[in-house]
């Protein structure tokens, strides 16, 4: 009977193990000033990874990680700038919540959007922009008020 338990136990561990090993994420972090293949025609030569979960230990205990992509735009026409990262906020689809301030590196400049992915180096990939919660609550409430 302890023998069953012991097993029982090991393959418990085995369990925790490997999936708290498949939630591991990696991605990009760049920024599109220090490293233009960062921009949104992404080329990945030289290109910084991060690994999620030992940024997270640091960061925000328990959370689970995401990549990022961001996106910021000064004058319409100019060259976005474009952060990829990682990201430890809310990232379910109905609270995407990305930090909307300005960014440290291009503090003049706005802020577009974002995109949020959970497979490892998913933020190399073009998306589309998300429209923040106050964008996204303008356009509804402009709809609602055109359409009544």
């Amino acid at each position: 009977m302890a023998m069953m338990a012991l097993r029982a136990l090991a393959a418990l561990f085995l369990l925790v193990t490997l999936a708290s090993s498949a939630r591991a994420i990696t991605c990009y972090e760049c920024d599109s000033v220090n490293n233009p293949g960062c921009g949104e025609q992404f080329v990945d030569d030289d290109i910084s990874t991060t690994d999620c979960d030992v940024v997270a230990s640091t960061r925000a205990l328990g959370a689970a990680a995401t990549c990022l992509t961001k996106y910021h735009e000064g004058m319409p026409g100019d060259t976005r700038f474009v952060r990829r990262s990682c990201y430890y906020g809310d990232s379910s689809p109905m609270n995407i919540n990305c930090d909307d301030g300005p960014d440290p590196v291009v503090p003049f400049m706005n802020f577009l959007g974002c995109t949020l992915c959970n497979t490892d180096f998913c933020n190399a990939a073009p998306g589309r922009i998300t429209l923040s919660m106050a964008s996204a609550s303008l356009v509804l409430g402009l709809l609602f008020l055109l359409t009544n």
